[in-house]
């Protein structure tokens, strides 16, 4: 669309930069240069075109923005192009133009990104050097297009919601006189029109209302409210009947003056009745209600009890329904153990309108607690809640079935503790073992210094030992799982076992012929072994019987329903039996907590059964243990069964002697006295040594080093960035394998997203020969670091 008016006899001439011109016959004057200036900043799109070519000659700073073209694209472009969808017109514009006439409209452009944009342009003509041109300047008018086309919708939508809403909907003064009401109104009051309802109702609160007592209310709640809802009343209707409505209104004010009322009016008669014959049922069942073995009660939701039946008083320690009902004035206070269960259903049944099988502990009258399970349902009105009801079913009994899993947790907590500690420990053990081995090696033979060092190393292996047994427990040390037959693992624990074991206690083994294979440490299973058998040994001081099993099973649905975290499937049991003193129950619930022991002080840590019951669940085991007591103990462990295919892993092949490196290592480690000790170790044995105490030190380290490294040995754990992230950048860089120090096992740096598992790591606390070792293996066998880091 366009508005056209004649334009001034002669065109507007602007030179200046832009004219077509050459600039050697042209020199802009200052009322010129001033033109240009406002145009390119002038803040609304502008641009200037040839009417005969239609091709743009200048284009404003604001319409670059706008449009999305740089100012080249735009000064090689048509109008045409960005009014591509209504050329037809654009060329009646342009024959008007040529006519001296100046117009305005609205239009569609096309942005850069392909938009289409309603705009509002004004155009005028002007001479452009030797053209005649067109001048425009756009307004961009898309949103308020959009918002003119959704107040359209929303007056059509609402209207018809208004018309064709099933309740009924009206507005009035403050007397009572109606103003408007939609169709399901009139027709809830049996009059065939609006305009009927409204001419025959003068006031509406004296002529419809039943009860005058509820009319005042209803105006009272108006008054000082402001707001109604879900209030119900009697209506009159003009056949003489009467209905039940629930109303919600509020007041509409034009500053402190109440102008008029909108509201609306839903017919529940029906549910009335339904309520009556409710109430009737409700009557009818009270004898099933009262007699029931559990909980019956309504609630509201501020937390008081409206009705509870014999059991439930009961269940909660009161002497009548009455008196449960009496004394409960907030469930959430006094019911409720934890607060934080009831803000829970009251979520869950708010959002969900039940609560089923939700379980939460409660207070009883005298202060004792039970575990109660809840089905519950919200009855809500207008999507209010107004009240629940339900049942409560005491299952104490049952949680306290769930013993073992809450045990286990504990467990798992501790084990966290546990293997923080036995990390520091490992950096300060290395140290120790690490320097008494130096200086082991520099004192003469029959120096008396010897016996010293050697309490020292012999003290430092101890601690590590139980470092180990903490990890173990934690899950948390270092572990080279392969496929195992524990036939043949139990077969070599044997003749260990032998000496181990007093030669009053019989010993012997019982070996399935066709036992699978599982994927274990070896270590691990001998540490298993080691510890079950010392356990069995000490509870046989009279001598006895010992006895290991192993066996092919499969625990079914039934066991792993009774058995906290235990998928059913294929095991292999490896069992150790004793007829020692046995435990009591109180005992058994502690047996696998660390540092809980039966012996005299001094005769045992404490670690024994909590590092079997860590390597057990660090291997997605299961372990049981029956004992009576004065009968004997057997502690049963079930560990995966792998598959047919499963191959035997080969034995490693150890280094028989450790021969002089001529290699450069680079040795990144935060804990100086233990990067002091590598340097020095590895310097020792012939290898050329860099070193650095973080990450960003040693990539700078290997920048400024012209010859090569053969490898990196670094701390996986570091401030800043970690081994990995160290290694992946040194290997981008340059030919450099790589060997991890660590005192925490593959199944935690893979969780943590920082190792691969077939990484080469070397433990902490470590020898000075496991360190030489495992550099040599790595620098003559192992991969490099880009292979090895994930």
């Amino acid at each position: 669309m366009s508005n056209s008016k004649k334009a001034p006899p002669t065109p507007l001439a602007l030179p200046g930069v832009g004219l077509v011109a050459s600039p050697e016959t042209l020199i802009p004057t200052e009322a010129e240069v001033s033109f240009r200036s406002s145009f390119i900043s002038h803040p609304e799109p502008m641009l200037v075109y040839d009417l005969k070519t239609l091709r743009c000659l200048e284009v404003n700073d604001a319409a670059l923005d706008h449009y999305g073209y740089s100012r080249n694209e735009f000064l090689g472009m048509r109008i045409t192009d960005i009014r591509l969808l209504e050329v037809p017109h654009l060329l009646e514009d342009v024959a008007r133009s040529r006519a001296g006439v100046q117009h305005s409209g609205e239009w569609k452009h096309l942005l850069k990104d392909g938009r289409l944009i309603d705009v509002e342009v004004v155009s005028c003509e002007l001479a452009w050097g030797t053209c005649k041109a067109q001048m425009i300047v756009v307004r961009d008018v898309t949103k308020q297009k959009q918002a003119e086309q959704a107040l359209k919708q929303a007056e059509r939508k609402y209207r018809l919601i208004f018309e064709e809403a099933i309740v009924g909907m009206y507005q009035s003064t403050p007397d009572g006189r109606l103003l408007s009401v939609n169709p399901a109104m009139a027709r809830m009051f049996g009059l065939d029109s609006p305009e009927e309802l409204i001419a025959c109702s003068r006031d509406i609160y004296s002529q419809l209302f039943v009860d005058p007592t509820r009319r005042e209310e209803f105006k009272r709640l108006l008054q000082e409210r402001g707001v109604v809802r879900h209030f119900e009343l009697q209506l009159h209707r003009k056949d003489g009947n009467k209905i039940w409505v629930w109303t919600n209104a509020h007041a509409v004010r034009e500053g402190n003056t109440i102008v008029r009322y909108e509201g609306t009016f839903e017919d529940i008669t029906d549910r009335k009745l339904l309520e009556d014959q409710l109430y009737q049922s409700q009557q009818k069942y009270r004898d099933i209600v009262e007699n029931a073995v559990i909980g019956i009660f309504q609630s509201t939701p501020e937390g008081r009890y409206t009705s509870v039946n014999p059991a439930m008083a009961k269940m909660l320690g009161y002497d009548s329904p009455q008196d449960l009902v009496a004394s409960i004035t907030d469930i959430t206070r006094q019911v409720y153990v934890d607060s934080k269960s009831r803000e829970e259903f009251n979520r869950i049944a708010r959002d969900q309108g039940v609560a089923t099988n939700f379980e939460c502990q409660a207070y009883r009258k005298d202060g004792s607690k039970v575990w109660v399970c809840a089905n519950v349902r919200a009855i809500s009105e207008a999507g209010v809640v107004v009240r629940y009801e339900g049942m409560n079913e005491d299952v104490t009994q049952r949680k306290l079935l769930e013993d073992e899993l809450r045990q286990a947790q504990k467990m798992e907590a501790v084990g966290q503790l546990a293997s923080g500690i036995a990390h520091d420990f490992n950096n300060a053990l290395s140290v120790v073992i690490g320097y008494s081995d130096l200086l082991r090696m520099r004192l003469p033979g029959g120096d008396l210094a010897q016996k010293y060092v050697e309490q020292i190393a012999t003290a430092g292996h101890r601690a590590s030992a139980l470092t180990r047994q903490l990890l173990a427990f934690s899950r948390k040390q270092v572990i080279q799982p392969v496929v195992l037959d524990l036939n043949a693992t139990t077969d070599e624990f044997e003749k260990m076992m032998r000496r181990l074991i007093a030669e009053n206690i019989e010993i012997t083994f019982k070996r399935s012929p066709d036992l699978g294979r599982v994927r274990m440490d070896p270590g691990q299973v001998e540490q298993i072994l080691m510890n079950l058998a010392v356990n069995a040994r000490d509870a046989m001081p009279q001598g006895g019987s010992l006895c290991i099993e192993t066996a092919n099973v499969e625990l079914d649905e039934t066991y792993a329903r009774q058995n906290v975290n235990v998928p059913p499937g294929s095991y292999i049991m490896l069992s150790v039996s004793d007829t020692g003193c046995g435990m009591d129950r109180e005992t058994q619930l502690h047996i696998f907590e660390p540092f809980f022991t039966t012996k005299e002080p001094g005769k045992g840590t404490g670690l024994g059964l909590s590092t079997v019951y860590g390597i057990v669940k660090q291997n997605a085991g299961h372990i049981r243990a029956y004992s009576v007591p004065g009968e004997g103990t057997t502690f049963s462990l079930y560990l995966p069964r792998l598959g047919e295919a499963a191959k035997l892993s080969e034995p490693p092949q150890a280094l028989e002697t450790i021969p002089l490196g001529t290699e450069t290592v680079l040795i990144v480690e935060d804990e100086e006295s233990l990067r002091m000790l590598a340097r020095i170790c590895l310097e020792g044995n012939g290898y050329s040594v860099l070193d650095a105490p973080n990450a960003a030190t040693a990539l700078d380290l290997a920048k400024k080093h012209g010859g090569p490294i053969h490898l990196l040995l670094t701390d996986v754990v570091m401030p800043g960035m970690s081994g990995r992230e160290l290694a992946e950048c040194l290997t981008a860089q340059r030919e450099v394998k790589v060997l991890y120090m660590s005192g925490y096992n593959n199944d935690l740096i893979d969780d943590h997203g920082i190792l691969h598992h077939n990484t080469e790591l070397l433990e902490k606390p470590f020898t000075l020969r496991s360190l030489l070792t495992k550099v040599s293996r790595v620098l003559h066998t192992g991969q490099s670091g880009k292979a090895a880091a994930s």
